[in-house]
């Protein structure tokens, strides 16, 4: 979708805005470590370890992702890269294990090396998996395949026959391993540390047959379906987790008992309903019933990214207590995904830069030359890599709507606000200023 507003370029200062600085409310010290580099290493002064999320090569700002929370550290001139081949290089590895060192200026974290866990450096060529030996290696009986990622991850969606064995939980899953450590394993997750740092502990542990399928869940979805486990499709439902259900029974047997928010459609309709699919290719589809593995590959074969089978039928589902909806299903597939935490929707973004409300601020946090060149009109500048020491200079009663061209450095400034306490929703939409002074917004 694509919203076109006549909101005319500003050249509005930060000085402009009226009112007496206000305090931040501090946020809660979190540890710049996830749980899974907290099993090997100690936290130290000046080092993060994480998942890199995003980076801004214009703003010079990378966002990382400890699990837990999210922050954010500067780069400049001075900052060292080591197994990356340059900060561009870097846009390869989004979600990939890093250790960031950084020194604080000013109140900035200021990164002075930004280092990618390269461990998969330690696992040698015949130790690696791809999906084709993979598959050939799970067809083996005796083969015992394990899921290294969160549970939450593993529950939402896995690779059939694939038990659970969080890598930051190793040791309380540890008990799981086979008896016999002759048994071949093959650990897989998205394709980072996680499966590494699983196979040298199990090792460890004295076994002498472990392999790592390097793609992981990610390369396996590309061409194969997964499973979804009744823990996570019990959440979704309580808490209204986006996502599209399907019963393949007979209408009879649906009307008796289904799984709330279903949607009846028999294997022999599935061709005729492709139309009420939803646009959304990377939609949650979870379908239950008979002939429900062919039906998932048929759907996957539609171009859909997350095709999983219910690892149960409906009779397991009611036996475990589970909620149970009786009558007609819906008669069409209705899905609307839920927006980022921490989000502005374009209606109400419009409707604050139109109205410009006593208690909002609209701030563009892209650079000061890309603000010169146009902006919302009452927009302020206050660049993503300044916002956690700028944002103090508006008074604190202020919300502050963030916004850039793409919502990448939007995002990062708001979970520098967020640490900080200060109220504070982005737009994860793009935005384009037009040369006629018109803002074109479009959804993602």
């Amino acid at each position: 979708m694509v919203r076109k507003s006549q909101l005319i370029p500003s050249v509005v200062l930060l000085a402009t805005i009226a009112g007496t600085p206000g305090a931040l409310a501090q946020g809660a010290k979190q540890a710049p470590m996830a749980a899974l580099c907290a099993s090997c290493h100690q936290p130290q002064p000046g080092v993060m370890m994480g998942f890199l999320e995003n980076i801004s090569l214009k703003s010079r700002i990378i966002q990382m992702d400890f699990m837990s929370h999210k922050d954010v550290v500067q780069f400049d001139g001075h900052t060292a890269v080591k197994y990356v081949k340059s900060f561009e290089d870097i846009n390869n590895y989004l979600g990939k294990g890093f250790q960031v060192n950084y020194r604080e200026e000013n109140g900035d974290k200021i990164a002075t090396e930004v280092i990618r866990f390269d461990i998969l450096k330690t696992v040698t060529s015949d130790e690696r998996l791809d999906k084709e030996a993979f598959k050939k290696l799970r067809a083996n009986p005796a083969t015992r395949v394990y899921d290294v990622r969160p549970p939450m991850a593993y529950q939402m969606a896995h690779i059939p026959g694939a038990g659970m064995m969080p890598a930051p939980a190793f040791d309380k899953f540890v008990a799981k391993l086979p008896a016999d450590k002759s048994t071949p394993i093959v650990f897989y997750g998205v394709g980072g540390c996680l499966s590494p740092t699983a196979s040298m502990k199990t090792k460890s542990l004295g076994y002498s047959d472990v392999k790592i399928y390097i793609g992981g869940y990610p390369d396996w979805v590309k061409s194969e379906t997964g499973v979804t486990e009744g823990e996570w499709l019990k959440m979704a439902i309580s808490k209204g987790v986006p996502h599209v259900l399907l019963d393949l029974r007979e209408a009879a047997e649906v009307a008796a008992g289904h799984i709330p928010g279903a949607v009846n459609i028999t294997a022999a309709q599935l061709g005729a309903s492709r139309a009420m699919f939803p646009a959304d290719k990377m939609a949650p589809i979870v379908v239950y019933g008979p002939g429900s593995e062919a039906a998932a590959a048929t759907i996957h074969g539609w171009g859909y990214k997350k095709v999983q089978v219910l690892a149960m039928d409906f009779g397991g589902w009611q036996g475990g207590g589970n909620p149970v909806a009786t009558g007609p299903t819906a008669g069409r597939i209705v899905y609307v995904p839920k927006a980022k935490p921490g989000t502005i929707s374009v209606v109400d973004f419009e409707k604050a830069a139109h109205d410009h409300p006593a208690g909002t601020v609209i701030v563009d946090v892209r650079n000061p030359d890309e603000y010169a060149a146009g902006s919302i009109k009452g927009a302020i500048n206050i660049p993503a890599d300044l916002i956690g020491r700028k944002a103090a200079e508006v008074p604190a009663d202020k919300e502050l709507v963030l916004f850039c061209n793409t919502g990448a450095r939007a995002e990062m400034a708001h979970n520098v606000l967020d640490n900080q306490g200060r109220k504070n929703r982005f737009l994860d939409a793009v935005v384009t200023v037009e040369k006629d002074g018109a803002v074109e917004i479009e959804e993602k």
